[in-house]
Formats: C-alpha cells, sequence, structure tokens
C-alpha cells in the first residue's frame, strides 16, 4: 500500500497542474471582454449577411449557361422557398439531354435558425418516391477563390407526372453536406473562430428526366450543375461571410 502514495500523489498533482492551466488560458481569453465590458455571451451571435440571404427566395440566382424563364417564392409546409427553373441556352452540357432544371432553395430565415427537416418536407410535399440514393462530392470556389469540398446525396425522385435525378445539399460559405450534423459542427467551428453563426442555405436542384430513368448517365451533369449553383451561392448571398 506505501509503495502506491506516491504515484497517487502524482496523478493528483497532474490534475492539479491542468486545472490551474484551464483557469489560466480562460483568464486570459476573459480579460479583453472584462476591461472593455462587452462579454461573447452578452448578446446571441449573429449569422453574417442574413438579411442578404433571406432575400434569396425573392430573387433569382444567375446561372452561367441558363436562362432564368420563372422565378416565384413558395411556402413549402410553412417555409419560404425559391422556386426557379431555367433553360439551357448552350452551355457546357448538351441542350438535348438536359433542356431545363428546377432549383429550390430555402435561405436560413434568421441567426438562431438551423437546417432541420428540409428533405422530409419536400419530398413529402412533391409527394416523391426515393430510390438510387448516393452521395456525390464535388469542389466549391468562391469570391477569394480557395476551393472547397461539398458533398450532396443524389437519388431519383419519381411522383405521377414526374421524375427527376436530385442533388441535395445544405450549402454554407466553406463547403456543404445534406446532414444538418455536419453544419452544426461547421457551425461550432464558426463561434470558436469568428464568434458569429454560420450561414446555410438548403439546394435541391431537380434535373427532369424521362418517366422512370435512369439517373447514372446524368450523374457528371448533376455535379456540373451543382458546382455552378455553388459558386454563384458563395458570389451572391454569401458574398462577404468567408
Amino acid at each position: 500500500m506505501a509503495n502506491t502514495i506516491p504515484v497517487l500523489k502524482l496523478k493528483r498533482g497532474w490534475k492539479i497542474a491542468l486545472v490551474v492551466l484551464l483557469a489560466i488560458l480562460v483568464a486570459i481569453s476573459t480579460l479583453p471582454s472584462y476591461f472593455s465590458g462587452s462579454w461573447p455571451w452578452s448578446e446571441p451571435l449573429k449569422a453574417p449577411q442574413i438579411n442578404q440571404i433571406k432575400n434569396i427566395s425573392k430573387t433569382s440566382l444567375p446561372l452561367p449557361g441558363w436562362d432564368l424563364s420563372v422565378q416565384e417564392e413558395v411556402s413549402i409546409s410553412g417555409n419560404k422557398w425559391s422556386l426557379a427553373e431555367y433553360e439551357n441556352v448552350g452551355g457546357v452540357l448538351d441542350v438535348e439531354q438536359l433542356p431545363s432544371l428546377v432549383l429550390l432553395l430555402r435561405p436560413q430565415p434568421w441567426h438562431s435558425d438551423q437546417p432541420q427537416v428540409e428533405w422530409v418536407d419536400l419530398k413529402g410535399s412533391q409527394s416523391w418516391q426515393v430510390d438510387n440514393k448516393s452521395n456525390l462530392r464535388f469542389t466549391g470556389s468562391g469570391e477569394n477563390g480557395q476551393p472547397h469540398q461539398v458533398t450532396a446525396q443524389y437519388f431519383r425522385a419519381v411522383n405521377e407526372q414526374s421524375t427527376f435525378a436530385v442533388m441535395q445539399w445544405y450549402a454554407w460559405p466553406q463547403g456543404g453536406h445534406p446532414s444538418p450534423s455536419r453544419w452544426f459542427w461547421a457551425d461550432q467551428r464558426r463561434q470558436w473562430l469568428k464568434q458569429e453563426r454560420q450561414p446555410w442555405i438548403a439546394v435541391s436542384l431537380l434535373l427532369p428526366i424521362e418517366p422512370v430513368g435512369d439517373i447514372r448517365p446524368y450523374q457528371d451533369a448533376a455535379s456540373a450543375i451543382a458546382q455552378t449553383v455553388q459558386t454563384a451561392l458563395l458570389d451572391g448571398p454569401f458574398a462577404g461571410t468567408t
């Protein structure tokens, strides 16, 4: 028993030293706020450019190679979305393969709003039968030219009227992912580094295809269009938020 006492004392000493070190680090980080009287937690953190982001539900998003034919604000499960239809005007894609597309955008309504059930709401409102689901990755780059990776879910959506190849993701200034949990960790990181919230926009890209058609031939085209959409968001509503 006597031989174990020094070991226990040593462990306790390390714990005390760690607590003291953490206390010093906390004190150093809070001293500027103490002297200025401005505490980080005194008011809720804000998402940058929130009004600019909210406005996307009422305005169009320019896409190179595509001509906007229809844009309107629609309500889906009580939430405001931008519904836009585009015609292919001879961009990098074959006009015969994809003559048109539909783009649905749901911008973050306010600073504290988080992405939650956008995909469930959309699927239910359109009575989609979903299959052939997978994830696709593409690279985006914004005003500062820094590339970042975006992951989107890709699937076939079928209802009584139409069949679509669909790509969906939550876009934010440094990336994107279809899972709200990935946005959550990006939000935590931004709060820690910049003392502000991570802005987001839910993106649902719909490519009309032949009835109950195979979505695999459209995979590359879908990724290219998704990259165009991400870049337009970074240069538009997300401009100045990186």
